[in-house]
C-alpha cells in the first residue's frame, strides 16, 4: 500500500506561497495560505471512475506550477487543474501534523528548482482557525483521495464554512446526498458528511448544501451543543460482495505487508467469482480471498474435501505466508500431510502462498469433536489456535480433559504445523474458547464463555447462567489466572484485544441487566452488546453496555494506537445509542462502533442494506481506516462497488474513521477544592502534553517563543498558566490526580498536544 506524505517546502519549490506539497495516485496538490491547488491526471487509455474518488492513474506533475485561476488552458492533455478556496475565511498558513519519519531529497536542477536534502514530511496538515474557532484538517487517503474534516471549538459557528471549487464544470448533489464534482476528466464524489460531538448521543447525519454552481456549505440538522466541540465528517469508502450464486460468508480479515486484505470464510457456491480452483464438494468449503487496497478481488481459493469444511481464522506473517484455521469433517482434505483423527470434526491449519496456492494442511484433534477457530501468530512465527473440543485424547495434550460437553483448548505449532503442545482449559460443564490476544511479554489472553462453576484457575465465582471468561497463560501453556465476568443471566464473549499497557478489552453480548461493574444501564431488548476491560491480573476495569431496544451483539474487537476500541457486530435496533446514520432498512444490520479508553461510546455506524446483514471480522488499515468482513443478503449494501452475487454473499467494507483531537474531562470536588482527577485521550501516543489553566474562557494565541506558537486556546489570555506538563501515555490517554484549592473551582482546563499542537475541548473545574 502506497503511503502519501505532505512534504514541507523548505526551498525545493521556489514559489514561496507553496507551504506543503503532496503527490499521490492521480493528483498533485500545493497547499498555500487558505488555498489548495490540485492537479488531476489520467493515464493513457484509462478512464475516470465515477463513484470512486481519486481512482485516476498515477502521474508526477511539477509542483512549481501553482494554479493561479480557474480552469487552465495550459494543462496537458488528460489533466485538470482545480483551485479550492474558502470564502470569508481568515488568511491562515497550514502547519504540519502527525510528523512522519520519512525525509525527502530533491536534487533535480533547473531554473525553478533548488537542491534540498531531508525535507520533512507529515501525515496530515492543519489550517488552524481558518474560520473563527474552526480548524481544517487535511489527510491523504489511499488511492489518491484528499480528505478533510472541520473541527469546531465549543461555541464556534459552523455555518461560517464555505468551500469553493474553481476550474470545474459544476457541482451537484445526488439522491444519496453525495457531492458530485464535474471536471473535464469526469466526475469526482464526496460522500455525504456526518458530524459528532464529544457526547456520542449528539452525533448525526449532516448534508451538503449548494450556494451556487461552484460553492457549497454543510448543514447540521438539529441542535448543536455549544459546550462541546463539533467534528464534521467516518464514511464508507467502498464495499465489495464476495461469493457466487450460493451461500457465502466472510468471517475474519487481516492485512499483508502490501496493504492487501486477506479474508477467511465459507462457501456453498460452485461459481465463486475469482476462484483459482474448484469447489471440493460437501455442504461447505472453506475459503480464502485476497482483495487489493482499492477493493479489487485478486484471487479466491476453495479449501477442503468431500465433507463439511469451515474456515474461521486467518493470519499472515512478514514473509507473506498465509495461515488459515477452522474445522472439517473431510478425511480427504486437499493438501493434507497427516490423517484425520476421527469424531465429528477435526481442527485444521493450512498454509497458502501469496497467490493463494495451498502449501500444506494438517489435522489436529482426537476421537471427539474438535472445532478450531482463531489462529494467532507469535513473534517467532509459531501458530496458536483456540477453539473447543470434546476429545479427551487431543493429540499433544499437556494436561487432562476437565469434563463436560466441551473444553476450551489452545494448540501451539511450529512454522510447519508440527504440534508443540495442546492445553485444555475449563471445568466440569461446557467451556468454549473463541479468540486470543498476545501482550508484549508473550503472555496470552484467551476469552470465550462457560457454564462451568468450577473453571480451573478461577480467581472469582460464577455469576449465574453462562458467564464470559478471560484467562491468561504463559507462552508455555501454563495458566496464570482465570476470571468470570457477567451477571445473573447468560453472558458471552467472542473477541479480545490487548492494549499497550498489557491489559485486555473484550467484546460480546449479554442478557444480564446486572452485569457486574457496568458504567451505564442495560439498554433493553433480548440482548445488549458488551465491552469490558480487564487488567493484567484479571481485575475488571470497566464494562459498557451498547445497543438499543432490539437484539445487539459484538463479534469482533480491535484497538487503535490511541487505545480506542473498534467493535463490529449485528443489531436489529433502530434506536442504537450513539448512531451517526440511520438503519439501512432491513431486519438486521451490521454495525461498527468506537469506544474510548475509558469505556464511553463515541459513535456507532450501521452497515448494510435493506435485507439481512451481519459483521464479524475487523482489521485496522493504517491510522484512519478499518476493513470489516461479514455477510449479507442485501443487494443494495451502502457503498457497494460491484453487484450482489447470490442469496447470501460475503462482504468486505472499507470505512474511513474520524481523526480526533484530544479529549479532556475533569472530576473535581468543588466548591471546597481537594482531590481532582483529570482524564484525557486521543493525544499522540508516547508524546508530551501540557495542561493549561485559566479562570475564564476567551481566546489566547501562543506567542512565537513558545512551543506550538500560533495555536489558539479557548482560554482567557490574562489568567493563563501551565498546570501540568508531561507524558501523554503510551496510547495517548492518561489519568492524572492532584489536589486543587478552592480557587481552582470554576476555572477551565485545556490540553495541548505538544507533538501536533492539537488542542482538546475546554473542561470546566466544577
Amino acid at each position: 500500500m502506497r503511503t502519501a506524505h505532505f512534504i514541507e517546502n523548505v526551498g525545493q519549490w521556489t514559489d514561496p506561497m507553496v507551504r506543503f506539497g503532496l503527490r499521490s495516485r492521480g493528483l498533485a496538490a500545493a497547499f498555500c495560505d487558505s488555498t489548495v491547488s490540485i492537479r488531476l491526471a489520467q493515464g493513457t487509455g484509462s478512464a475516470v471512475a465515477a463513484e470512486r474518488r481519486g481512482s485516476l492513474e498515477p502521474f508526477e506533475p511539477d509542483l512549481n506550477h501553482r494554479i493561479s485561476g480557474a480552469g487552465g488552458s495550459s494543462d496537458p492533455v488528460g489533466s485538470a487543474s482545480l483551485l479550492v478556496t474558502f470564502p470569508g475565511s481568515n488568511s491562515v498558513r497550514p502547519v504540519g501534523a502527525t510528523p512522519r519519519a520519512a525525509k525527502f531529497n530533491f536534487f533535480v536542477g533547473g531554473p525553478d528548482r533548488s537542491a534540498v536534502a531531508a525535507a520533512p514530511s507529515f501525515g496530515s496538515i492543519v489550517y488552524h482557525d481558518l474560520y473563527e474557532g474552526i480548524d481544517l484538517h487535511l489527510m491523504a487517503g489511499d488511492g489518491g483521495a484528499l480528505k478533510y474534516e472541520f473541527h469546531c471549538a465549543p461555541g464556534a459557528d459552523y455555518t461560517q464554512v464555505r468551500i469553493r471549487y474553481d476550474g470545474i464544470e459544476s457541482l451537484s448533489i445526488d439522491e444519496r446526498g453525495d457531492l458530485c464534482i464535474e471536471t473535464t476528466m469526469g466526475q469526482l464524489r464526496d460522500r455525504a458528511p456526518v458530524v459528532w460531538q464529544a457526547d456520542a448521543s449528539k452525533s448525526r447525519c449532516a448534508r451538503f448544501r449548494l450556494i451556487d454552481s461552484f460553492t457549497y456549505t454543510i448543514d447540521v440538522p438539529g441542535t448543536v451543543d455549544p459546550r462541546l466541540p463539533l467534528t464534521i465528517d467516518p464514511e464508507i469508502e467502498w464495499m465489495i460482495y464476495l461469493g457466487g450464486s450460493g451461500a457465502d460468508v466472510t468471517l475474519q480479515v487481516v492485512l499483508d505487508a502490501f496493504g492487501n486484505a486477506l479474508a477467511s470464510g465459507n462457501s456453498a457456491s460452485l461459481d465463486f467469482v475469482g476462484g483459482n480452483n474448484s469447489n471440493h464438494g460437501g455442504d461447505w468449503d472453506s475459503t480464502a480471498v485476497k482483495v487489493s487496497p482499492s477493493g479489487e478481488l485478486l484471487w479466491m481459493t476453495y479449501l477442503g474435501g468431500s465433507g463439511d469444511d469451515r474456515g474461521r481464522g486467518i493470519a499472515v506473517n512478514p514473509q507473506n505466508r498465509i495461515f488459515v484455521s477452522g474445522f472439517t469433517s473431510s478425511p480427504d482434505f486437499e493438501g493434507r500431510a497427516n490423517s484425520y483423527h476421527g469424531g465429528d470434526h477435526d481442527t485444521y491449519l493450512l498454509e497458502l502462498d501469496g497467490e493463494g496456492a495451498l502449501q500444506w494442511m494438517k489435522y489436529f484433534g482426537g476421537t471427539g469433536d474438535d472445532r478450531g477457530r482463531v489462529v494467532t501468530l507469535t513473534e517467532q512465527g509459531e501458530a496458536m489456535i483456540t477453539g473447543e473440543t470434546s476429545s479427551a485424547d487431543f493429540v499433544g495434550g499437556r494436561n487432562a480433559y476437565h469434563g463436560g460437553d466441551w473444553d476450551a483448548f489452545v494448540l501451539k505449532t511450529d512454522l510447519s504445523g508440527e504440534v508443540q503442545w495442546t492445553t485444555y482449559f475449563g471445568g466440569s460443564d461446557a467451556d468454549l474458547g473463541y479468540t486470543m490476544g498476545i501482550d508484549a511479554h508473550n503472555d496470552v489472553f484467551l476469552t470465550g464463555y462457560t457454564w462451568s462453576t468450577d473453571f480451573a484457575g478461577r480467581t472469582n465465582a460464577n455469576y449465574g447462567g453462562c458467564d464470559c471468561f478471560v484467562l491468561k497463560f504463559k507462552a508455555t501453556g501454563d495458566l496464570a489466572w482465570m476470571s468470570y465476568f457477567g451477571g445473573s443471566l447468560d453472558d458471552e464473549t467472542w473477541s479480545i484485544a490487548v492494549d499497550a499497557r498489557g491489559e485486555a478489552v473484550a467484546a460480546g453480548r449479554t442478557a444480564s441487566t446486572d452485569f457486574v461493574g457496568s458504567n451505564n444501564q442495560y439498554l433493553g431488548g433480548p440482548s445488549c452488546g458488551v465491552v469490558f476491560k480487564v487488567s493484567a491480573s484479571g481485575a475488571l476495569q470497566w464494562m459498557t453496555y451498547f445497543g438499543g431496544s432490539g437484539e445487539d451483539g459484538a463479534r469482533n474487537i480491535i484497538l487503535d494506537p490511541r487505545g480506542h476500541a473498534l467493535v463490529t457486530g449485528h443489531t436489529d435496533s433502530i434506536d442504537f445509542e450513539g448512531r451517526i446514520n440511520e438503519p439501512a432498512g432491513g431486519p438486521n444490520d451490521g454495525h461498527l462502533l468506537r469506544i474510548d479508553p475509558w469505556g464511553s461510546l463515541l459513535w456507532m455506524m450501521y452497515l448494510g442494506g435493506s435485507s439481512l446483514d451481519f459483521e464479524f471480522g475487523i482489521v485496522l488499515d493504517g491510522e484512519d481506516h478499518v476493513l470489516v468482513a461479514g455477510r449479507s443478503t442485501s443487494s443494495d449494501f451502502l457503498g457497494r462497488i460491484n453487484s450482489h452475487r447470490g442469496g447470501l454473499d460475503g462482504t468486505l467494507t472499507r470505512v474511513r474513521l474520524e481523526r480526533s483531537d484530544p479529549r479532556l474531562s475533569v472530576d473535581a470536588a468543588c466548591p471546597e477544592g481537594g482531590p481532582i482527577t483529570i482524564t484525557w485521550s486521543d493525544a499522540t501516543p508516547g508524546s508530551n502534553v501540557a495542561l493549561v489553566f485559566a479562570r475564564g474562557l476567551g481566546s489566547f494565541t501562543i506567542p512565537p517563543q513558545y512551543p506550538c506558537a500560533g495555536t489558539t486556546l479557548g482560554l482567557n489570555a490574562d489568567q493563563i498558566q501551565v498546570a501540568f506538563q508531561g507524558g501523554a501515555g503510551v496510547d495517548g490517554s492518561r489519568r492524572v490526580g492532584a489536589n486543587a484549592g478552592p480557587n481552582a473551582c470554576g476555572g477551565y482546563l485545556q490540553l495541548l498536544d505538544l507533538a501536533t499542537c492539537a488542542t482538546s475541548d475546554v473542561a470546566r473545574v466544577e
